[in-house]
């Protein structure tokens, strides 16, 4: 019983290391601003690797992803960040509109929000996962944002409540962007899980019509 329990305390406490460590290093990798996009690709795939893989080590894995999806997901950054800016100036200039058209347009700025919302929250999962050209990653990460509504909403509360907590408790700094990375991929996994069994499934099922045949 005793062996149990120190083998659970290890597992956990070395979970925590890795997250603490994998955080650290993301910190570091963002210094530069316009590396954040890349180092949070690298920091998804790490976790990939750790769910996947069963692996524990972070250094190596977390340089050798940078350098492998830093192209891409610098320019998926480049397209993120104006958009998202854009959605804001648009949001503020609807909002100090005088006309009647202001429900007019702010209802469908809300639903380009929502939708962009949505994405974001499969974006770096969808990214790290597949190996996809850009429009593939971006094509891929609107359906399956939309197809599994429920986990993508269960992402964003997630990650919203964890960074909250950041703000209340400013010492989990520490390890809070690499758990909400950890939450974030977990939940995303999931849905790739569901949908490779999907595809396995109709390929038997493709199979067994062409042995009828």
């Amino acid at each position: 019983m005793n062996n149990i329990l120190n083998n659970r305390i290890y597992i956990f406490l070395e979970k925590l290391s890795n997250i603490f460590i994998l955080n650290l290093i993301w910190v570091i990798a963002c210094i530069p601003i316009v590396t954040i996009f890349p180092a949070t690709a690298a920091m998804h795939s790490v976790i990939r690797q750790w769910k996947i893989k069963g692996e524990t080590t972070v250094l190596k894995p977390f340089i050798k992803q940078f350098k492998l999806n830093f192209k891409q997901s610098f320019l998926v950054g480049l397209l993120w960040i104006p958009f998202a800016v854009l959605l804001y100036v648009d949001y503020i200039f609807v909002i100090e509109t005088q006309s009647g058209l202001r429900l007019a347009l702010l209802v469908p700025l809300f639903l380009i929000a929502l939708l962009f919302t949505f994405m974001s929250a499969f974006l770096f999962p969808v990214m790290v996962h597949y190996n996809l050209r850009l429009r593939d990653v971006l094509k891929n990460t609107f359906i399956i944002s939309l197809a599994y509504f429920p986990t993508t909403l269960l992402v964003l509360i997630a990650s919203v409540a964890l960074f909250f907590v950041f703000l209340i408790i400013p010492p989990l700094a520490l390890f809070i962007f690499a758990f909400i990375a950890f939450i974030n991929y977990s939940l995303c996994h999931r849905c790739f899980e569901k949908i490779e069994r999907l595809f396995e499934d109709s390929s038997a099922i493709s199979e067994e019509k062409e042995a009828v045949q």
